[in-house]
C-alpha cells in the first residue's frame, strides 16, 4: 500500500550567531484513508515537518518517500502539482480571482480546457458545501469559512492524494472550524486521502485518527 514514510528526517535553520535543529531524526509513515493530527508548542517544528511533507523544501538528513521515491530526488513542483496540496491558515486564495476561478486554477495549471476545468471545479466547491450563487463572488465577499472551504476545493482539484493543513480553522470561528475537520475527515474515509493537519487547536486533534505530538524537535506518538 503506498505511504508516505518519513525516515530519520533532520533539519535546521542556520544563522551567523547560530544553527537551530528544527527537526532531529524523525521518522513516522503516513497512509491514505486516515487523519494525522500533529500538535505542539509553539517553535517546535511543526511547521518545518508540514512543509518537507510539502517538498516545499528537503531534508538535510533522512528522506521522505512517496510512491518509492524520496522528495530529493524526484520533480518536487509535479509532486505538489499532482500528488501533495497544502492548505493554509490564511487561505491563500488568489483576491482577483473568483471562488469558481481559484478552485479551478490547478486545472488550468494542467491545460485543462476552460469548460471542462470549470465543470469539475463546480463539482469539487459543491462537495464542500458552497452554492452555485456563490460562485462568482471574489474572495473578499466570503467568510473566513468559505474561503478555507474553496482553498479545500482547489486542493482537491489537483487530484492529490495527501492533503497538508495547517492550522486550517486557526482564523475560523468553533461552528466553521467543525464544519471544515468533518471535510478533512471525510476526505481520508471517504475519498482514502492522507490527511495531515498541525494545529494548536484540542478539539480538530481529538477528531483524528492519529495523534502526534512534537516536542524538541521529535514526534511521537
Amino acid at each position: 500500500m503506498e505511504s508516505l514514510l518519513v525516515k530519520d528526517v533532520t533539519y535546521s535553520y542556520r544563522n551567523k550567531y547560530q544553527t537551530v535543529h528544527a527537526l532531529n531524526s524523525v521518522s513516522a509513515e503516513f497512509e491514505p484513508g486516515k487523519m494525522y493530527a500533529i500538535i505542539g508548542a509553539s517553535g517546535c517544528g511543526k511547521t518545518t515537518f508540514l512543509s518537507l511533507l510539502a517538498g516545499l523544501d528537503v531534508p538535510e538528513g533522512g528522506s521522505i518517500e512517496w510512491n518509492g521515491e524520496t522528495t530529493s530526488s524526484m520533480d518536487r513542483d509535479r509532486y505538489r502539482r499532482e500528488s501533495a496540496s497544502v492548505i493554509y491558515q490564511n487561505f491563500n486564495l488568489f483576491q482577483h480571482l473568483t471562488m469558481l476561478e481559484n478552485a479551478a486554477y490547478p486545472l488550468y495549471m494542467r491545460n485543462m480546457p476552460k469548460k471542462e476545468a470549470e465543470m469539475e471545479a463546480k463539482e469539487n466547491l459543491l462537495a464542500v458545501g458552497l452554492r452555485e450563487e456563490q460562485f462568482g463572488r471574489l474572495p473578499n465577499m466570503l467568510s473566513g469559512g468559505e474561503q478555507q472551504r474553496v482553498a479545500i476545493a482547489r486542493a482537491l482539484a489537483s487530484g492529490s492524494r495527501i492533503i497538508l493543513a495547517d492550522e486550517p480553522t486557526g482564523n475560523l470561528d468553533s461552528e466553521n472550524g467543525r464544519n471544515i475537520v468533518e471535510i478533512l475527515k471525510r476526505l481520508a474515509h471517504t475519498e482514502n486521502c492522507c490527511v495531515v493537519i498541525v494545529t494548536h487547536d484540542s478539539a480538530v486533534a481529538a477528531e483524528a485518527d492519529v495523534v502526534l505530538k512534537m516536542r524538541d524537535g521529535r514526534l511521537e506518538e
